[in-house]
């Protein structure tokens, strides 16, 4: 037998790989997929341009990773991620948990808040089932972060998986949700069956196995269930407004400060100033003189009786 050639293409494993990526279609953004057809609340395979109202797979594995984003709504990354945010270091090696912008539980925050914060995210590493066990990837932002923690307590509490998670058939769907500025579509993840043929569940374990280790890249370009609407403009602070209610709270007038009235200060009465204030006061009303007396004034202690001039009557009897 005549040994083949060799070629660099066996020599590859899942390092080299791209795994091909499905988003989950929103009001906003994925405007070539939407030129193919795709509608919001539809996944869209970033690699080979399908869409499918749902996706059925097996979870190899699932990553926490943690993304900031720019103000500005554009294809560019994250301005700031950690890909594994149990470690706490960002790629730039932050220390994560220093960060005043970090958001732990981005599903409990509007979509305005979201978009200043660095959120958790998970990263699905799975097996498609309908496409020829490929691999896939399926990437959960924002609200959805939340459907992948309860992904998560589907699998480990299974007890009849006993951690051989590629048994698990999960069924993928999206869920519309209400906010401020429209539907929403959410990510909803859910085990539907556990594969019981021995082969298939044997060939599943190889190819997860298989697939351990593959490099899991940054987001490209911010999720468009956290890019929202255009905002209509924006405040002189730079802050942006999404409805006229918004604008006319943002840029009401603050109110001045109220002025305290001014207060008299009381200057503190002594003895001295209290007499000096009763001697110049003039009395609130005249004080009539005394009637004369005809009693004898008894002279001061200490002073010398003064003479008086007036000549008593002279004694004529004799």
């Amino acid at each position: 037998m005549v040994d083949e050639p060799r070629r660099s293409l066996d020599e590859y494993g899942p390092g080299e790989m791209a795994i091909p990526e499905w988003r989950l279609l929103q009001k906003v953004g994925g405007d070539w997929a939407k030129t193919l057809g795709g509608k919001p609340g539809q996944f869209f395979n970033k690699i080979t341009d399908e869409l499918a109202d749902e996706l059925n797979i097996v979870v190899v594995d699932i990553l926490m990773g943690r993304a900031k984003w720019g103000t500005e709504i554009s294809d560019a990354g994250p301005v700031c991620a950690s890909m594994d945010a149990k470690s706490n270091l960002s790629i730039y090696g932050d220390d994560c948990l220093q960060c005043p912008d970090r958001a732990d539980a981005p599903w409990a925050l509007d979509a305005a808040e979201r978009r200043v914060k660095c959120c958790l995210n998970y990263s699905i590493l799975g097996i498609d089932l309908d496409h020829d066990l490929m691999p896939i990837m399926l990437r959960a932002h924002g609200t959805s972060a939340l459907a992948m923690r309860q992904l998560i307590t589907q699998l480990k509490m299974n007890r009849a998986l006993r951690g051989e998670y590629y048994r698990a058939l999960v069924n993928i769907k999206c869920q519309e949700k209400s906010t401020p500025f429209g539907l929403t579509y959410v990510i909803h993840p859910k085990i539907i069956q556990l594969i019981e043929d021995a082969s298939k569940v044997e060939e599943l374990r190889i190819e997860s196995n298989r697939l351990l280790g593959a490099p899991i890249p940054l987001p490209e370009g911010r999720p468009e269930e956290e890019a929202g609407p255009e905002p209509l403009g924006y405040t002189p602070t730079g802050a942006p407004f999404y409805s006229e209610e918004e604008r006319a709270r943002l840029m009401a007038p603050t109110p001045a400060p109220t002025e305290a009235p001014p207060t008299t200060t009381v200057p503190a009465t002594t003895p001295a100033t209290a007499e000096a204030s009763v001697a110049v006061a003039p009395p609130a009303t005249p004080t009539p003189a005394p009637a004369p007396s005809t009693a004898v004034k008894e002279p001061e202690p200490g002073k010398e009786p003064k003479e008086t001039t007036e000549k008593k009557p002279l004694d004529l009897d004799f």
